[in-house]
């Protein structure tokens, strides 16, 4: 059902206004909303059940477009200070014309601007002085408060009585010394880095103990952050003001009030019976400190009112979750009337939040490297101690296709300034593991992505990829974005959240090393042990020293996969390097310090290869229907031989014979390797060409004669940490032989 509605103005406003109709049902429900134009406004109302009831007309803010309304609430209104026509909805009825907006409410709609700017700071003491020191990284959350002239007109009337009450007596007391808005500050001897629960339970309690205030009262209060009024009293108040204060009257104090906001505000901690009514809060901006702990943003303020009143709390990456580490009460802690382009000092206490250049490093600055794939965990893959065997698994298998390593990236390396990360290989050994000439790096550059679920206003649900390189403002580099701890938040959207769930493959890799296109796909001269390394690299794209920095690298303890246990790792090297030491997995410079982790892997893609050849007896080969004589059944053997091949013996075999109908008489499995030569009775040449002399009576049984069937099965070991790869596997053509005795001489 479209709605129109017609309705000008009282008086001309100087300058064009942007107002927005708003119509909520009975119960407070946001319908519909839509823009004013030309003093007409059409409105599309869903025949969903949903009655029409109140119009509101309001000027929303230039930060808030209209596809966003359907968040605006009944207090939004109020906090617009929108203007509510009469209006009743008549089912029969389309257009409306409504009586002009009073220039009064209209002229409360024009927009202005204010910078807000700032510095978030961690008071320490180094060398027994004190310092302010900046934060980086942190977020900042920008809240604009209630303001006090809309709720004092929604105080109950006993309320009114007892601030008047309250505040008759104050005001002949001296206003106290207003303590810093968040608490005392910890004063850590930074020579001491036990910071245990118990340890800094015990400091917060000595601290705290003394800095304790004693009011008249007999309160601890902490108030407004902003410049406090001089010490008043009540002679010193207006007559006005005082006769309004001591009237009767409710009307007459709840309006004395309202002229005197200022009289308020310095009390507001003294009476905890008001603060529930300090609850409300608008975020209108977040914004992340820069390298010196800065912030600076601007909002936007009806330029009729007042200047904002202000509130801050502030949150830090702690573990990879962004953390609220600052967040005073809200009724002692409000910049009223913030006086727009000042600057606000907000001081962090939490004992988790590291400062700019703090060389202590968060426990969220390290990398785990995983595993390769889903099931290959590094302790695995065999190191340098393993000889010709290193790169190989534990189990002895090669790698092939597309390996993916899994990587954690703690969430303090984009705090502190590490926003990216790289993949690169080379060639150590050729496929038989004699040694080549070190090959050049080359980077890794597939695509790598992440999904995020994304849900819209009206419960539209998308799955979007957030590429995570390579970055194009990095071109020629291959430098791949460390994935941020939350996704991002498009315009209409109105919450977003990692979904791994979409491919776990895909959104689980790091990176590609697609093995079986090395040296243009060809598997016999691109096999080998190949080395990898992992760099990490600054937000200028210059290459991060990881023990400059404190970045720890870490590795898991357990097997792959990791099943629902806890997984627990360990630290790959130390800087200077220590005993025992995993000096194999990472590069270090000419000074001896950390620059990347290092990986082996021996890499082999080679398909199988499996053949039966035909039985021979007693000098009798099958013929082409597979018959073939035996002379005597006790003393003849069946000459057996099958070719089970890998070029580099990274495979399993298993050979069967069955009996017409009875089953598996004759069977050999094992590893296809030079060593042992034999396996089951099976002798191995070096074409990988299997042989064995079987008695007839073991295939025949019972029988004088029968009939059978040869299968060859050639499993190749090579994995991809997810599954082997069983393309690569081989079976030989069936083939079927019979038995008969050799009929008697004439």
């Amino acid at each position: 059902m479209l709605l129109k509605f017609t309705c000008g103005f009282e008086g001309k406003p100087e300058t064009e206004l942007t107002v927005v109709a708003y119509v909520f049902d009975q119960r407070g429900a946001l319908i519909a909303s839509a823009p004013f134009k030309k003093n007409q406004v059409q409105i599309e109302i869903k025949d969903d059940g949903q009655r029409p009831s109140r119009l509101f007309f309001a000027s929303p803010s230039p930060s808030a477009p209209v596809s966003r309304d359907k968040s605006i609430t009944l207090n939004d209104m109020e906090r617009l200070r929108a203007y509510e026509p009469m209006w009743s909805f008549d089912p029969k009825r389309n257009d409306y014309e409504l009586l002009p907006i009073p220039e009064i409410n209209w002229k409360w709609w024009l927009w202005c601007l204010c910078r807000v700017r700032g510095t978030v700071v961690r008071p320490v003491d180094i060398g027994g002085e004190h310092h302010e020191m900046p934060v980086c990284h942190a977020r900042v959350h920008v809240c604009e408060v209630d303001r006090l002239y809309l709720l004092i007109p929604r105080l109950p009337d006993d309320i009114i009585r007892r601030i008047r009450d309250e505040l008759l007596e104050l005001i002949e007391i001296p206003i106290p010394r207003p303590p810093e808005p968040d608490p005392p500050p910890f004063r850590f001897n930074t020579a001491i880095r036990d910071l245990s629960a118990r340890n800094v339970a015990k400091m917060q309690t000595a601290a705290i103990a003394s800095q304790a205030i004693s009011l008249k009262a007999g309160a601890q209060v902490m108030l407004n952050p902003q410049p406090l009024p001089p010490k008043a009293t009540l002679s010193d108040v207006p007559f006005a003001m005082k006769s309004g204060l001591m009237s009767a009257s409710v009307n007459i104090m709840r309006q004395t009030l309202l002229d005197n906001l200022v009289l308020i505000r310095p009390y507001l901690c003294y009476w905890p019976w008001l603060w529930p009514y300090f609850y409300r809060c608008d975020e209108v901006a977040v914004i992340d400190t820069d390298s010196q702990g800065r912030f600076d943003t601007t909002i936007w303020y009806l330029c009729a009112g007042d200047h904002p009143d202000l509130y801050f709390w502030v949150e830090y990456s702690i573990g990879g979750v962004w953390t609220t580490v600052y967040h005073p009460p809200i009724r002692c802690n409000t910049h009223w009337d913030y006086a727009c382009g000042s600057e606000v000092t907000i001081r962090v206490t939490d004992p988790r939040v590291p400062w700019c250049g703090d060389p202590n490093p968060l426990p969220g600055k390290q990398v785990a490297v995983m595993l390769i794939g889903n099931g290959v965990s590094m302790p695995e893959i065999q190191r340098a101690s393993a000889g010709v065997n290193e790169g190989l698994t534990t189990a002895g298998e090669p790698f092939g296709g597309s390996l993916e390593p899994h990587v954690w990236f703690g969430d303090a390396l984009i705090a502190s300034g590490i926003t990216h990360y790289r993949w690169s290989y080379r060639r150590l050994t050729l496929a038989d593991g004699v040694t080549a000439s070190v090959g050049a790096w080359h980077a890794m550059d597939k695509d790598v992505v992440r999904h995020y679920a994304e849900v819209l206003a009206d419960s539209t649900l998308a799955f979007k990829p957030y590429p995570l390189g390579p970055d194009p403002a990095f071109a020629g580099q291959n430098l791949f974005k460390i994935r941020p701890v939350i996704p991002p938040l498009n315009p209409g959207a109105v919450s977003s959240s990692w979904a791994p769930e979409v491919d776990a493959r895909e959104n689980t890799a790091s990176a590609f090393f697609l093995s079986h296109l090395l040296d243009g796909g060809n598997p016999a001269t691109g096999a080998g042990k190949y080395e990898l390394k992992l760099e990490l690299f600054k937000s200028d794209g210059s290459l991060v020293n990881l023990s400059t920095e404190g970045v720890l690298l870490k590795v898991p303890t357990g097997a792959g996969p990791f099943g629902p246990g806890t997984v627990t790792t360990e630290l790959v090297a130390h800087s200077p390097a220590l005993p025992g030491d995993m000096e194999d997995r990472v590069i270090r410079d000419g000074t001896g310090k950390i620059v990347a982790f290092r990986l082996v892997l021996r890499v082999d893609n080679n398909r199988c290869e499996a053949e039966i050849y035909r039985v021979s007896v007693d000098g009798h080969t099958a013929d082409d229907c597979g018959f073939t004589q035996y002379h005597d059944k006790t003393s003849s053997d069946a000459y057996v031989s099958f070719k089970a091949r890998h070029p580099n013996n990274f495979a399993t075999f298993s050979f069967t014979i069955a009996r017409g109908s009875v089953g598996v008489v004759e069977t050999a499995s094992g590893s296809v390797s030079s060593n042992p030569s034999t396996v089951g009775g099976y002798a191995r040449d070096a074409a990988s060409v299997y042989s064995n002399n079987v008695p007839v009576a073991d295939l025949l049984g019972t029988c004088s004669k029968a009939a059978f069937a040869e299968n060859l099965h050639v499993d190749a070991l090579a994995t991809d940490g997810w599954s082997t790869l069983d393309y690569l596997d081989a079976d030989a053509v069936p083939v079927a032989f019979a038995l008969e005795p050799e009929p008697p001489a004439k």
